[in-house]
């Protein structure tokens, strides 16, 4: 009996080191070479450039002057941080933070009714429509253009900043600008051209395209990365379907040409709003890092930020290694980001079962950003093509429009999905990536296509 219970406690004993031992191993397992250059790239510093937008973003229909509404906003903002540290940070830490800290102060009220009211303005997915929408009742548009007389106006203001970056701390419940205002102006350029005044219209398209590409590309999170890529191709649709009902010769404004130009690989990417989305769990994990040390210390059997950062970076910072922007400069199609395997069984999960079950949970939600830009960038070949054959017809190109097509520039050209000549001639057009089966479409000059 006592070698039995010998053997059944020398057998316990042996079994809790080797958990030990799992544990001590799985606590100890380090970075992977993906998650360290994943790690590298997001962390990566890079110079903003031209002024702050916020203040103009955030008041886009606000009365006053620039300083007046500048001042408006930090005040705001010192608001919205004393929130954050006297409410909701000891209420995260003690696991009442919705309960406790309720809703944070927020953004000053803008004039002017919500664009969701104004069911006869055009937004961002019917931009190629929106000629033909607000030349069937272009006084109704107009009556509703005038309470956003004040954003419109702003448009200007958004056109001279560099960057966008918000001064309030990046998390779940930070108050952002009313993004579908951006898209307010697309009737006022759409009614100009209806009305006459065609080099307006394209100005103001090719001014807005501007402000859409600032904030794809020197925006601070994925939403402004996203926001901007639909604005940019908003515009240079109606850009698109403007030029296709004037001559051939009508002059273009100032600034289209740089508004209008292809994307880069770096700006074709997503690489930017991942930065920020990274960010934010940066600041995630370091309210859960004072949360456990504060009142819930047995949970870093379960969770380790390093690791569950890692993790996650692996996976957001795919689109800013090299591979992916070689991808993106080849027009190669991305590839889609396989589900993760369960978590439980990998070694350093053991330890970080809380990090690594967070992050597999929050990596779907990232799928499909890059193929959607990589459309942004599509759309704006296909307007480059439309206003390359347009200068051939101008300079007398005699050669069939299919063929030349064929003669594209090597910028505009990709060999994965070509441009080609729609079935009626009107447009160009070549397969998009975000939506499997279905073509992006650009119209060609009406001169053009009767060639």
């Amino acid at each position: 009996m006592g070698k039995v219970l010998q053997r059944v406690l020398g057998g316990l004993v042996g079994v809790l080191l080797l958990v030990v031992v799992v544990l001590l191993i799985s606590w100890l397992w380090p970075l992977s070479t993906a998650q360290k250059r994943a790690l590298a790239a997001l962390e990566a510093s890079r110079d903003l450039p031209g002024s702050n937008a916020y203040v103009t973003l955030a008041t886009l229909g606000m009365e006053g002057s620039l300083a007046q509404r500048q001042a408006l906003m930090e005040e705001h903002a010192r608001q919205f941080e004393a929130w954050y540290a006297d409410q909701y940070v000891p209420g995260f830490i003690r696991g009442d933070a919705e309960d406790k800290a309720g809703t944070p102060p927020p953004l000053p009220a803008e004039s002017g009714p919500s664009p969701a009211a104004d069911t006869v303005l055009c937004g961002s997915r019917d931009a190629a429509g929106c000629l033909d929408a607000v030349r069937s009742r272009p006084q109704a548009v107009a009556a509703a253009l005038v309470p956003h007389a004040t954003l419109l106006a702003r448009m200007d203001e958004l056109a001279l900043h560099g960057h966008y970056r918000s001064p309030l701390t990046q998390m779940g419940a930070t108050p952002w600008p009313g993004m579908r205002r951006l898209m307010v102006p697309l009737s006022a350029h759409a009614l100009a051209h209806v009305q006459g005044d065609s080099a307006r219209a394209m100005a103001g398209l090719c001014r807005d395209a501007g402000s859409g590409r600032m904030l794809m590309t020197q925006g601070e999170n994925l939403l402004m990365t996203m926001t901007g890529s639909a604005m940019l191709a908003a515009n240079a649709k109606m850009f698109a379907a403007v030029l296709a009902e004037l001559p051939l010769d009508a002059p273009l404004p100032a600034g289209c040409g740089r508004a209008f130009a292809p994307l880069s690989a770096d700006e074709a990417g997503v690489c930017n709003g991942m930065r920020g989305e990274f960010a934010m769990q940066r600041g995630f994990a370091a309210l859960m890092d004072r949360k456990i040390e504060d009142s819930q210390r047995h949970m870093r059997l379960f969770y380790n930020s390093r690791k569950t950062l890692a993790r996650q970076a692996e996976f957001l910072g795919e689109s800013c290694l090299p591979e992916t922007r070689q991808a993106i400069a080849e027009d190669r199609k991305l590839p889609v980001p396989s589900v993760p395997a369960s978590a439980w069984w990998q070694p350093q999960c053991l330890t970080n079962a809380i990090g690594c079950i967070l992050g597999d949970i929050a990596r779907p939600a990232y799928q499909g950003y890059g193929h959607r830009q990589q459309d942004t960038a599509a759309q704006l070949r296909l307007l480059q093509a439309a206003l390359w054959l347009r200068g051939q017809a101008v300079q007398g190109t005699p050669a069939p429009l299919a063929e030349r097509l064929d003669n594209l520039p090597a910028g505009l050209r990709s060999a994965y999905r070509p441009i080609t000549l729609s079935a009626d001639g009107t447009a160009l057009e070549t397969p998009a990536y975000g939506k499997d089966g279905q073509m992006l479409r650009m119209p060609l000059p009406q001169a053009l296509s009767s060639r």
